[in-house]
């Protein structure tokens, strides 16, 4: 009897301990180049205890290689000079659960190598054993045969492999078996699980795959598309050529995140039947809407299924109101998960971090994960000791894993898009390219519309679309023999400043100082390039020197402000959706006739959409 009570008086005690410790997580990536020296591990797992950390990610497949005892991938070329005998993933297990952390393998999924070259040392590396899996852009060339200047310009951190590869995905499940079974990790931690961007995914098997289906090749769709407007498509303010355009490419971005979401899910699948309590999570873009139509990562529909147990939002750029407005929106969307906003600690002070980690208490996340651990160091020495003291007042525990996450059947899977009817794969690829299900309620009751009503409207929208396609389709494409006639274009230098649409007014107010101090730089006669090179944000950041040619078509929405003024002339500052802007116009150049067989595929989306807006205003 008194035994009976005294272990009581210990499950008691235990609960009451636990009850004292807030469930709050408190994460630090790991990255790979941390993992080759046991010493430093040490000190890593030491500085996580004292600043109260209780979650390491630690990345062990980093660049198609392994940071562990694999039959699958090459040891990692860091470890070289390390005893064959030495495995980080189970030395920093020890470690950790020693100290009391849960510890996550970070996998990258579907990026294997940095810009090439030079190529990986062993032979069966995947990007030497299998150089037919890597991703392609439109004209079938991998990020390996781009020359220098090719390279530059493209914004992709280096070689993916194609997700659309069924082999591919059942490689990359066989990865996730072979951590799993061989070490007690506490959960999988899933990163670049995405496209590289919408230039990419047009390998032979997607492609002929979506041409069977829709009879339309995505290679054609107009580049004027390729960024999220529903608002724009549903208000009708888009000419009839383009809004067929935009419902193709949607059936297009819809289809890529499904071979995404697949992977995610056997995934979920195979990990939770070989160990149901380690919890799966993913490194993910904090906006939803560009993060699914862009990158195919569809991170919602991952939650909602239960696929996931955790996500991480790398909401590491921009001020403290658009971190806030993303993570607000990223536990909308949680359905009962758990969210990490995931903090940019190696480009902001610890006084920043500070402010954001307040005030996303304030608003309910369940925790942070802060990138990365070495950044954190290089930013400051004492940012480990200044989290202690201003972040981490107590010890906490990772919140409990809720929902549907244990299981390893999903509700209401996901259609296949190639199976599915048109209008209704349209209408939920539509309602996924808004922020927020809230923005797209409003925007329906603006226009003064039910769900219902919107969706029957669809349903002949995309019927006429359709008839488009059977009518129109092969008659606007040229055989490949064919002489054709490019639209007049320009030759243009710009300079950018990005602002979020999320972002506050002092941060707005400052894009809006910087691009008219630039303004004023280049109309006092400073070099343009250079202004450029200094001031830019975005992707144009560091390439003010490169011309870039647009054609000026039906489309471009600052065609005819360009084309008001001369060459050598300079645009005063021209708002956008996303920033600010000033062109630097270098030349016109007059319509051009081509060989069409001739031409690179962004050329023959120019030609496609010419023509195909030319048969639709004669009368179709």
């Amino acid at each position: 009897m008194r035994c009976l009570f005294a272990f009581k008086l210990i499950i008691l005690f235990s609960l009451a301990v636990s009850s004292c410790f807030p469930h709050e997580g408190r994460g630090i990536w790991v990255v790979r180049y941390r993992l080759a020296s046991p010493a430093v591990l040490d000190g890593i797992v030491k500085d996580a205890q004292r600043g109260r950390f209780n979650l390491l990610f630690v990345q062990v497949h980093g660049r198609g290689d392994a940071y562990y005892r694999s039959q699958l991938e090459p040891r990692a070329e860091v470890l070289a000079d390390t005893p064959p005998e030495y495995d980080p993933l189970a030395y920093i297990l020890q470690q950790g659960h020693a100290a009391g952390l849960q510890i996550h393998a970070w996998l990258n999924v579907f990026y294997v190598w940095p810009y090439p070259p030079p190529y990986p040392l062993a032979r069966w590396h995947v990007v030497n054993s299998h150089p037919e899996w890597l991703i392609a852009d439109e004209e079938g060339r991998t990020l390996a045969q781009y020359d220098q200047y090719e390279r530059a310009k493209e914004p992709s951190e280096g070689l993916y492999l194609d997700p659309a590869n069924a082999q591919v995905r059942d490689y990359f499940l066989r990865i996730c078996k072979e951590v799993v079974k061989g070490y007690k990790v506490d959960g999988i931690h899933l990163d670049f699980i995405r496209y590289p961007g919408f230039r990419w995914g047009y390998n032979r098997e997607a492609l002929e795959a979506f041409i069977r289906r829709w009879g339309v090749d995505p290679r054609l769709l107009s580049s004027w598309v390729k960024k999220p407007m529903p608002e724009r498509f549903m208000q009708g303010r888009l000419p009839l050529h383009l809004r067929w355009h935009y419902y193709y490419h949607s059936l297009w971005a819809e289809t890529r995140s499904h071979y995404i979401t697949e992977l995610v899910k056997s995934v979920h699948n195979e990990v939770k039947s070989i160990r149901p309590h380690v919890i799966l999570s993913a490194a993910v873009l904090p906006d939803p809407q560009t993060a699914y139509y862009l990158k195919g990562q569809d991170w919602p529909t991952w939650l909602s299924q239960g696929y996931l147990d955790l996500i991480a939002p790398m909401a590491y750029h921009g001020d403290q109101t658009r971190v806030e407005a993303q993570m607000a929106e990223a536990k909308r969307r949680a359905q009962e998960r758990i969210v990490l906003a995931g903090l940019g600690a190696w480009i902001k002070t610890p006084a920043q971090i500070r402010q954001e980690v307040e005030g996303l208490r304030e608003i309910g996340v369940d925790g942070f994960s802060y990138f990365s651990y070495q950044g954190m160091k290089e930013q400051d020495e004492g940012y480990i000791n200044q989290a202690r003291t201003s972040l981490h007042h107590g010890r906490a525990s990772l919140p409990r894993v809720k929902g549907k996450g244990g299981g390893t059947k999903a509700i209401n899977t996901p259609p296949n898009p190639l199976q599915a009817d048109g209008a209704g794969l349209f209408w939920r690829a539509l309602k996924k390219q808004f922020f927020s299900l809230e923005d797209y309620h409003e925007l329906l009751r603006r226009l003064g519309m039910e769900e219902n009503g919107f969706g029957q409207k669809l349903k002949k929208e995309v019927a006429r679309l359709e008839v488009m396609t059977q009518e129109l389709y092969h008659r606007a494409q040229p055989s490949p023999d064919e002489e054709v006639l490019l639209p007049p274009s320009v030759d243009l230098q710009v300079i950018f400043r990005y602002v979020h649409p999320k972002d506050g007014p002092q941060t707005r107010n400052e894009a809006y100082m910087a691009i008219h101090e630039a303004y004023q730089r280049v109309m006092d006669g400073e070099d343009f390039a250079q202004v450029a090179m200094k001031c830019s944000q975005g992707t144009t950041a560091g390439l003010g020197g490169v011309r870039d040619r647009i054609y000026l078509q039906d489309g471009w929405d600052l065609a005819e402000i360009v084309s008001s003024f001369q060459a050598g002339e300079i645009t005063p500052v021209i708002q956008v959706p996303n920033g600010y802007l000033i062109y630097k116009i270098l030349a016109f150049h007059p319509p051009e006739k081509r060989n069409y067989g001739d031409l690179p595929w962004w050329l023959k989306r120019v030609v496609f959409q010419e023509r195909l807006a030319q048969l639709v205003e004669g009368g179709w």
